[in-house]
């Protein structure tokens, strides 16, 4: 595992004579003073590996000419000036000049030609080119300094896709703000925060399309929360995810106890959102909770929770009606529930009898992987869209929306 630095490199600013300004990167421990600031971060940083990224217009041939001493290294640097101009600078020149860094800055240097990023496609060819020379689990600093003004957008998205795609750990995303130079010394921002919020806006998306609550304990830590209280939200999510919807309560009201619906940090701009998703622990009857989350994984297309939990809400009904009190996750009081159930139905309403053997069966089949015995449920499995709409009406019959 390494720990690779990658720059961007942007055009020219004929104003300022075709190059950057000189400036003196505040690093709050050190002062750097150079014109790239990438240069000046690697001084601090200390990577095992140097990317930089730029298009064939980029101004190549003033980041290569402090290191042209010798007299090849002068015919590079020469080449690359008239390239410049022209936009037209190739990948074969910058691999030769990628070899005297390499040698200069004793690290290996890699400089790469990369698109302008003009549409989807270039914009693609960018992400895929960073990835490249990134190995799965290394360490990666980003600098956004000197790119084209689009790019920081698109340095976001490469941390981003970096970190899905090959898990590398994304160590810091600088900046060095120029236009924030006062008394002569210009600010390095750091921008992990935006890395941060990405974190949450993806967890809460996955949340919305699974239900599952887990990721935030991992974001909560890296807030701050002490490990016992975010725990607590991993606790929930597997009593969720065997379908334990009453052992899945105590410890979000545990976890809403302990932080008094407050969450440290950056976790505070997605407080509200949070406590919304967990809002149902709150809610006495149980019942409602199953029907609930029963409706919900229909509608994610998890049919194996669906059908399981919806058939498990309806016993949990028949044992609120009959007898309020008792333990709704008792297997004897369950089974009892049930044997009344099928007796009613067959006894009283054939109609919902058959609807009944219809979700049991549904349910059988998905949760013992059993073959479909009835033309019903054949009929249920023949396609999704049968299978969603069958399941909805036997919600809408059998599980009522009320105790009432």
């Amino acid at each position: 595992m390494s720990h690779t630095l990658i720059s961007f490199l942007g055009k020219a600013n004929k104003d300022a004579g075709g190059k950057y300004r000189t400036a003196n990167y505040d690093f709050d421990t050190q002062i750097q003073t150079t014109q790239f600031f990438g240069l000046g971060l690697l001084e601090v940083i200390k990577p095992q590996k140097f990317i930089v990224l730029g298009t064939s217009g980029s101004m190549w041939d003033v980041f290569y000419e402090k290191f042209a001493e010798s007299e090849i290294q002068e015919e590079h640097w020469m080449a690359l000036n008239d390239s410049v101009l022209i936009n037209k600078v190739t990948q074969e020149q910058l691999d030769a000049c990628a070899i005297d860094l390499t040698q200069q800055l004793n690290l290996p240097c890699t400089l790469k030609l990369i698109p302008y990023g003009m549409d989807e496609k270039e914009q693609s060819e960018i992400l895929e080119i960073m990835a490249k020379d990134v190995h799965a689990e290394d360490q990666v600093s980003l600098d956004l300094t000197h790119g084209l003004r689009h790019l920081p957008m698109l340095g976001l998205l490469s941390a981003m896709y970096l970190q899905t795609l090959k898990q590398v750990s994304i160590n810091g995303i600088y900046y060095g703000a120029l236009e924030l130079t006062e008394n002569e010394k210009t600010p390095v921002m750091r921008l992990d925060g935006l890395l941060k919020i990405a974190d949450w806006i993806n967890a809460l998306h996955g949340f919305d399309k699974t239900g599952d609550i887990a990721p935030f304990s991992k974001l909560l830590q890296q807030e701050g929360m002490v490990a016992e209280t975010a725990e607590l939200l991993n606790v929930a999510a597997f009593h969720e995810s065997v379908l334990n919807i009453t052992s899945a309560r105590k410890p979000l009201r545990d976890f809403a106890k302990q932080t008094h619906n407050n969450l440290p940090g950056l976790a505070e701009l997605f407080s509200d959102s949070l406590n919304e998703r967990i809002s149902w622990k709150d809610q006495d009857n149980i019942y409602l909770r199953q029907r609930e989350k029963a409706q919900f994984y229909l509608q994610q297309g998890d049919y194996v929770r669906a059908a399981s939990l919806g058939y498990e809400a309806l016993i949990t009904f028949q044992i609120k009606k009959t007898n309020p009190s008792a333990e709704t996750e008792d297997y004897e009081t369950r089974q009892d529930a049930k044997d009344d159930l099928e007796y009613e139905f067959r006894s009283k309403d054939p109609q919902k009898w058959r609807q009944y053997k219809l979700l049991r069966g549904i349910r059988n089949s998905i949760a013992h992987t059993n073959r479909a015995d009835t033309k019903e449920v054949k009929k249920a499995f023949s396609n999704e869209q049968n299978l969603k709409e069958i399941l909805l009406e036997l919600f809408d019959v059998l599980l009522p929306k009320t105790m009432n």
